[in-house]
């Protein structure tokens, strides 16, 4: 009769631990950078997963461990640091920039990234005043370096997205170098069989992908549970794997 009672005491106990925590959990609005390989279109139109890639892999296992769900929106860069601003979206997850600072909470810190310049084959790219010397190509609203990004004597050719950058640049059309996280440009260069048009390489800056959450989001109580989750993902090695699955992938 006791174990016939114990079980049915756990079982209760289950349930009501099951009720609490679906009581407790929350939905986050998330914007997804659309860039390759952060988040683009699933490839896959038959696929339950409208949206692929480092952040989207990041948020399923921060679903998977929290019971927390994520609304995720591909979003233009430039897009994203206007949501963050007016509180459109909760949180994003994209490299960290100071000026940022000023409507964006830094969360969990994922990897380091380096920012900086690619230039084209037989363009000299050595230093920071090489750079005044040629038009550089960088997705619009980037934050590639705080010098870089204020300095009017630098021409830029701001365009959507960084795969439309480096097109331009190898078909000599304004652009002789793109600039941006050098990982991506590595990573879409490669993508695109593009490696010997391309060649000196200069950082600029080295931050970090972060959460970036909101000031203005309606779930700022929960920053410190979200940043919470995030960070067993970067201790166990989970994020530093899911970040060099996509990033470089076997050929």
């Amino acid at each position: 009769m006791n174990g016939v009672w114990f079980s049915w005491l756990r079982g209760a106990c289950l349930c009501l631990a099951l009720l609490a925590s679906a009581a407790q959990a929350r939905e986050f609005r998330v914007d997804l950078i659309q860039f390759d390989p952060w988040a683009k279109k699933n490839p896959d139109p038959d696929a339950a997963e409208p949206y692929v890639g480092i952040v989207v892999d990041l948020l399923k296992e921060f679903e998977r461990r929290s019971g927390h769900r994520t609304i995720k929106t591909l979003t233009p860069y430039a897009r994203v640091e206007r949501d963050l601003e007016v509180g459109d979206c909760d949180f994003s997850i994209m490299a960290w920039g100071e000026a940022r600072a000023a409507y964006a909470n830094r969360g969990t810190a994922f990897v380091p990234l380096e920012f900086g310049v690619r230039a084209r084959k037989g363009v000299r790219v050595r230093s920071y005043e090489d750079l005044k010397k040629i038009i550089v190509g960088a997705p619009r609203g980037l934050k590639v370096d705080p010098r870089f990004d204020a300095d009017p004597e630098i021409r830029k050719d701001l365009v959507l997205d960084y795969t439309l950058a480096i097109r331009k640049a190898v078909a000599d059309r304004d652009a002789m170098a793109v600039a941006g996280s050098l990982s991506t440009l590595g990573h879409i260069i490669h993508k695109l069989k593009l490696e010997a048009e391309f060649g000196d390489v200069l950082v600029l800056n080295t931050t970090h992908l972060t959460v970036a959450f909101s000031k203005k989001s309606s779930q700022i109580g929960a920053e410190a549970q979200v940043n919470a989750v995030f960070k067993t993902m970067v201790d166990d090695g989970t994020a530093r794997r899911i970040y060099e699955r996509w990033m470089f992938p076997p050929d």
